[in-house]
């Protein structure tokens, strides 16, 4: 018997009151991989990422985890079941410590689970054992969104979900962001769903992706094929041919 898709979404319609966002959005993400979702700006990524975890108004249409429709049930639901949103700002708590963020993040474990994750996250994001004093706000902003991915480590979520991690990042953080990425899918089985303006540096990483273009699919496949498709990436990723 085959694995149900980590994230089924199917004919899904949604956007925010009376401003209809997404139309007719179909797409699958398998277990452990690393799908891509990109278009131009205000193509409807970050609202479909947002809808994923429950955070828009879905007209019609249906999202399903692991086989299990989700539609109409809140994030924090969401969140119980294994999905990690992860939003571009807003993603750690900036007055508190790194310490402090990290028991945040685990607030509802045992105190012993708690510390083991902790001491287990402090392992893969060596720099913070440095700023576990340090609030938030102090960090770089490559540094904040480690942070923000340590956090939801310590939950053992099945799927990340990442809203554009690398904007505004000079390269090398950028490339800590995506290493760490690629860890979470090799070393720990991780599902990654990344909506990413850097067409090019998530294309590269990428198993398969989606293209929106004004709240509509406009191809689905390979993430190899979208990154070769001079027409596709000239036209709309403003990929240089």
């Amino acid at each position: 018997m085959s694995e149900a898709p980590m994230i089924e979404v199917r004919e899904l319609n949604a956007g925010y009151g009376r401003f209809h966002i997404l139309f007719d959005v179909s797409l699958e993400v398998e277990p452990r991989e690393i799908f891509i979702i990109v278009g131009p700006n205000g193509s409807g990524k970050s609202t479909l990422l947002k809808t994923l975890f429950g955070l828009t108004k879905v007209y019609s249409g249906s999202v399903k985890l692991e086989g299990r429709d989700i539609t109409r049930i809140p994030p924090h639901a969401r969140a119980k079941l294994g999905m990690a949103y992860l939003p571009q700002v807003g993603n750690v708590f900036a007055e508190l410590t790194v310490a402090e963020n990290l028991k945040m993040a685990g607030y509802t474990l045992e105190a012993s689970e708690l510390e083991e994750r902790i001491r287990d996250v402090l392992e893969v994001f060596p720099f913070l054992k440095q700023k576990l004093n340090a609030k938030a706000k102090t960090l770089s902003g490559g540094q904040r969104q480690l942070l923000a991915m340590a956090m939801a480590l310590i939950r053992e979520p099945k799927v990340f979900m990442f809203d554009e991690p690398t904007a505004g990042l000079a390269p090398k953080a950028a490339k800590e962001i995506i290493d760490k990425m690629l860890w979470l899918r090799k070393e720990k089985g991780k599902t990654i769903v990344l909506v990413e303006q850097n067409a090019k540096l998530a294309l590269e990483i990428g198993d398969r992706a989606i293209l929106l273009v004004s709240g509509r699919v406009a191809y689905r496949g390979k993430a190899s094929e979208l990154l070769a498709d001079k027409e596709l990436g000239k036209k709309y990723l403003g990929l240089k041919g």
